[in-house]
């Protein structure tokens, strides 16, 4: 009998939102392992009232997008709090990661992105240190997964945003051992590089549909470090006889 396992998503914005939703969900839910994903809260403080509010203040929250170390720690723990019988887990990306990030200066200084990320994701854990708490930093960002399957993205994008650009994409997914090795620069992160074949590429919509077409199988095989995340993932289902 396989007891139900719960796992709380906090990521970086609604584009990771579709992302366990439309492809993580399923075959988590195959395993017995139930998920609920939000954005990583930004701001919370209180507004006056509306005309609909005469008295007192509305509590105001605003999620989407990793802007600083300590509202994310606070959003995580808060969420381990209410919820005390599920896991907790990340989906934050490496690209443009904040200053104040555990770690973030040592980390800078491995030049093996597989090396930065498990230097800051040991930090990540011990800072929030709980056993229900389970690190994971996207390498470099969530649109290095979709570089999984370069035919699937032009499959995607070429009719809506100016004709194929196959041969371009194959191109950037040769120069590298891996999509999740395409890099951290200004210009050529997995993103601007799929901003500057397609320019109304837009993340949440398409980036969701590229990866449907292309399977979650595949992402797996070609991104390790995803991969290592869904096997832990996986491992919370326990079986008992």
């Amino acid at each position: 009998m396989t007891n139900n396992i719960r796992v709380n998503f906090i990521v970086e914005g609604p584009t990771e939102e579709f992302f366990v939703r439309d492809i993580l969900k399923e075959p988590l839910a195959r395993r017995g392992i139930y998920v609920k994903a939000r954005s990583v809260e930004v701001f919370r403080g209180h507004i006056k009232g509306s005309k609909y509010i005469k008295q007192g203040k509305q509590l105001k929250i605003r999620r989407g997008g990793l802007l600083d170390f300590n509202k994310a720690k606070n959003d995580i723990n808060r969420w381990i709090s209410e919820d005390k019988d599920a896991y907790l887990t990340t989906m934050f990306d490496l690209y443009a990661l904040p200053e104040n990030f555990p770690n973030y200066d040592d980390a800078k200084r491995h030049t093996n992105p597989y090396k930065r990320i498990e230097v800051l994701e040991e930090a990540f854990k011990a800072e929030i240190d709980n056993s229900r708490f389970i690190p994971y930093i996207q390498l470099h960002e969530f649109e290095g997964l979709l570089f999984s399957d370069v035919r699937a993205m032009d499959e995607v994008l070429s009719p809506f945003h100016g004709g194929s650009k196959l041969s371009k994409l194959i191109s950037i997914r040769n120069s590298f051992n891996s999509p999740e090795e395409i890099n951290d620069g200004e210009e050529t992160s997995p993103s601007k590089r799929l901003l500057s074949l397609y320019r109304s590429y837009e993340k949440p919509t398409d980036g969701s549909r590229i990866a449907q077409r292309t399977g979650l199988d595949v992402i797996r095989r070609e991104c390790r470090h995803f991969n290592d995340w869904l096997i832990r993932l996986e491992g919370l289902a326990i079986y008992k006889r």
